[in-house]
């Protein structure tokens, strides 16, 4: 009959871990490692062959010494009351780590969330107390000033008339709200089958922006090989003028000498733009040894030093 192995030599390889607390796989590795070797010797002894079969039938045989059960029995215990019970404290207090970890991720995802509904929620009321005061500016005149039939006719006329303007300039406030969320990224190469999604995205990421994109879309005719620009719509337009204020960045990059962002602009707005353009051209020929750049709707020049300041326009 094969010796019982006592059971400083079965636990010998864990006597290292034997004052940690922390989770370590070395250590999980090391209580399995131990564990089989006792069940292994166990099924060497009573003659089976799986850890599965060992049943207390084949331990009550004669032939199985009682020292020898005593010391298994002796082996397991402290195996789980000196390794595996702290192992798996540790592991439940890296687990409550973890748990408040994550909780206070989710409530500073939750706390974003509400700030941007509040910005949102501020923008709209904005909106709506500028409408508020002109109806109220409409109203007070015409009270004001009806004396006679004809008075009064020429007044409802005006204020109509008042009214038609104070729907026409909310529409171009809504509008121009809606666009302030947008940008606008021409030069990019355009495809059959593409997904123009993808394509803009790689061309934020180059300027350092991952924003989402709501919505993405080429926009105007298919005139020959030029490709239509590509208009975004992203959450808000913080997030739109943070990604156009990083466009120059594109300069820098390989493959972009064509590509360029830039706000959603208006027909009248690009008219307006490109004069400027035109005359940000005439003044640099004509005196190319100065640096002049668009500014604030104005063709400014500026120093060498400034040029790769922020808010350059071009």
């Amino acid at each position: 009959m094969q010796r019982t192995t006592s059971t400083n030599g079965l636990l010998s390889p864990l006597k290292d871990f034997q004052s940690e607390t922390e989770v370590d796989f070395k250590k999980y590795d090391q209580i399995v490692k131990t564990k089989d070797k006792i069940f292994d010797e166990i099924c060497r002894e009573i003659h089976v062959q799986k850890h599965q079969e060992i049943r207390s039938v084949f331990l009550n045989k004669r032939n199985v010494p009682k020292e020898s059960i005593c010391l298994w029995l002796e082996n397991v215990c402290s195996l789980l009351e000196q390794f595996c019970i702290p192992t798996l404290y540790g592991a439940m207090a890296t687990c409550d780590e973890q748990n408040r970890k994550l909780i206070k991720s989710q409530k500073t995802i939750i706390d974003l969330q509400a700030e941007v509904i509040k910005k949102s929620d501020l923008e709209l009321a904005s909106v709506k107390s500028t409408v508020k005061e002109e109806l109220k500016s409409v109203q007070t005149t015409v009270q004001s000033e009806m004396k006679s039939y004809s008075s009064v006719l020429s007044k409802t006329c005006s204020a109509a008339l008042s009214q038609r303007k104070l729907q026409s300039a909310v529409k171009l406030a809504a509008a121009k709200e809606d666009r302030s969320r947008n940008v606008v990224i021409y030069g990019v190469k355009e495809e059959a089958e593409e997904i123009i999604h993808d394509k803009s995205l790689e061309i934020l990421l180059d300027v350092g922006e991952r924003p989402m994109i709501r919505e993405c879309c080429r926009i105007g005719q298919k005139r020959g090989d030029k490709p239509r620009p590509v208009k975004l719509c992203l959450s808000n337009s913080d997030i739109a003028h943070q990604v156009i204020s990083k466009a120059r960045l594109l300069r820098n990059k390989k493959g972009y000498d064509s590509v360029y962002i830039c706000p959603d602009r208006t027909v009248e707005e690009r008219k307006a733009y490109r004069k400027l353009l035109e005359e940000l051209k005439t003044s640099r020929e004509a005196e190319p040894d100065k640096f002049f750049v668009i500014r604030n709707g104005k063709v400014v020049r500026i120093s060498e030093d400034s040029r790769s300041a922020p808010g350059v326009d071009s």
